[in-house]
């Protein structure tokens, strides 16, 4: 049911100017210009990524049934738009708090580090290491045994902390006794294994992926809250880089060190060995973040205002039309004019 709302609500915001994909690429925190340029262009930077590992048969099935429902129809064009009945059900989702722009999935990553140190230390208190690492992820691993080199994790004391701060953080944030639940239940440690999501399911009486939706909300909840204060030192190391601390993609942003340096967008594109179109991408999403560009450069012969202005009165922000109104600029300039503004479009 969350979920389900959390589509209408981003099929809503769309507008009607993009295909039943755009959605599924924005949940899985899709790198493409084009996805990059929605988040921001749609107000949907919190739902950007929350689901990166989303599978293309989960989600059309979901859309199916949802069209059954007749919560949503779908034209020849594959444009999604909500029924009556779909706006109504939209309409009474409750706010979700949550960031994906900010957290890109990494809340997931900072969830297995804890997971993983709390599984170990319950392992040390028991004194019985052979275990098998509830993490299969080496990089998670390897990140743990680095971080425990680094602290006295055979100490009683040491434990007893991770615990304080750990149930500190979980009162203090906002959560609701359900999201404590979920993350709790999702630990592993002494001959104690972690719930999965088809029983955590069973227990809170929601969907599968609604779990895991209420899952992400309440370690986003929990990052926040850990990031904001100074009272959860251990907690904070755990959290190392989950934040996305700078508002491009790394690619835009080796794409911007670039430019900055005196480069220009043929010599990066030359530089990095990419398209030029690729490149272009990264601009316009330069000019969606703020991030300093010379205008002069892509418009030697053009008035910027004027050009904003003119733009601003047509009554669609489409590319396709407005290259119609503005026949002397490329889709590439008309794509930088209103990526700066915030604009939405569409070829």
């Amino acid at each position: 049911m969350l979920f389900e709302q959390i589509l209408l609500k981003m099929i809503d915001r769309l507008n009607g100017e993009r295909t039943i994909a755009a959605p599924f690429h924005l949940l899985r925190g899709k790198k493409s210009g084009q996805t990059i340029q929605d988040v921001k262009s749609y107000g949907l930077t919190d739902t950007f990524s929350i689901f990166p590992k989303l599978s293309q048969n989960k989600y059309n099935h979901i859309v199916e049934k949802m069209i059954q429902d007749q919560l949503l129809e779908i034209d020849q064009n594959n444009i999604p738009s909500l029924t009556e009945k779909g706006i109504l059900f939209k309409d009474k989702l409750e706010p979700l708090a949550i960031n994906g722009w900010l957290y890109r999935g990494n809340e997931m990553v900072f969830f297995q580090r804890l997971s993983l140190l709390v599984q170990t230390l319950s392992h040390v208190k028991a004194q019985s290491m052979n275990f098998i690492p509830v993490q299969k992820d080496e990089k998670i691993q390897r990140w743990i045994r680095s971080f425990m080199l680094k602290v006295p994790y055979k100490s009683p004391e040491y434990a007893q902390k991770v615990y304080e701060e750990l149930e500190s953080c979980l009162n203090q944030a906002y959560l609701t006794e359900t999201h404590r639940q979920l993350i709790v239940f999702r630990l592993s440690g002494f001959k104690v294994t972690g719930l999965t999501w088809q029983q955590l399911s069973f227990d809170v009486k929601y969907e599968p992926i609604d779990v895991q939706l209420l899952f992400i909300e309440g370690l986003h909840q929990m990052l926040n809250e850990i990031c904001s204060k100074n009272t959860y030192p251990i907690l904070y190391s755990l959290a190392e880089g989950v934040q996305a601390n700078n508002p491009l993609t790394e690619s835009a942003s080796k794409t911007a060190q670039l430019y900055a340096a005196g480069n220009s967008l043929q010599a990066i594109s030359s530089i990095r060995h990419l398209k030029q179109s690729t490149i272009e991408d990264h601009f316009v999403e330069m000019a969606m973040n703020g991030v300093w560009i010379n205008w002069l450069m892509f418009f030697p012969n053009e008035n910027i205002d004027d050009l904003k202005r003119e733009i601003q009165t047509t009554s669609s922000r489409k590319l396709s039309i407005l290259k119609e109104q503005f026949p002397q600029l490329s889709f590439f300039q008309l794509r930088l004019l209103l990526a700066s503004r915030g604009e939405k479009n569409d070829k």
